[in-house]
C-alpha cells in the first residue's frame, strides 16, 4: 500500500524504520525517507514526523525553514505532534521561530486539551507540554 502511495502506510513504514520492528533494521535514513513520502501525500502524522526529522537533522541534514513548514502544515490539519513542536518551538524561541508565548499557549493548549484530530503523541509528551503550559500562565 506504502508502494501505491497510501500516506498512513507509509507513515507506518516510517514508523517501523524508527523503532526497528516488523522485521526492519533501525534506521533512521529509511525512516525519514517514508516520512517525507508520506508529507507528500499530506498525511498530518507523516508531516509532523518528516518536520521533526528535519528540525532535529535525523537521518539527514538539519532543516529548520522545511521543517516548520511540515510541522505547521500538520498541526492545522489536527496533529498533536505537529501542534507541540510548533508550541515547543515558540515557548524555547528554537529552529527560527521567535519566543511568543501566545503562539505557544495556542498550540500548546490543543494538545493538553486533546483538541488534535490525529493523536501521535506519547502521554509524557502531553505532560511536558502541560509543563510548559503551566509555566506560561
Amino acid at each position: 500500500m506504502a508502494e501505491g502511495g497510501d500516506g498512513e502506510a507509509m507513515q507506518s513504514l516510517g514508523l517501523w524504520y524508527m523503532m526497528g520492528k516488523n522485521g526492519l533494521a533501525k534506521d533512521d535514513a529509511q525512516a525519514r525517507a517514508w516520512y517525507e513520502r508520506s508529507a507528500a501525500a499530506r498525511y498530518p502524522k507523516g508531516l509532523a514526523n518528516f518536520g521533526n526529522y528535519l528540525l532535529r537533522g535525523i537521518g539527514g541534514p538539519q532543516d529548520n525553514v522545511f521543517g516548520i513548514m511540515n510541522v505547521t502544515q500538520a498541526a492545522e490539519l489536527g496533529s498533536d505532534v505537529g501542534a507541540v513542536l510548533l508550541g515547543s518551538g515558540f515557548f524555547g524561541g528554537i529552529w527560527g521561530l521567535p519566543k511568543d508565548p501566545v503562539r505557544a499557549r495556542y498550540w500548546l493548549k490543543k494538545v493538553v486539551d486533546g483538541e488534535c484530530a490525529h493523536k501521535h503523541l506519547l502521554s509524557a509528551d502531553i505532560a511536558k507540554a502541560a509543563a510548559m503550559l503551566r509555566e506560561l500562565d
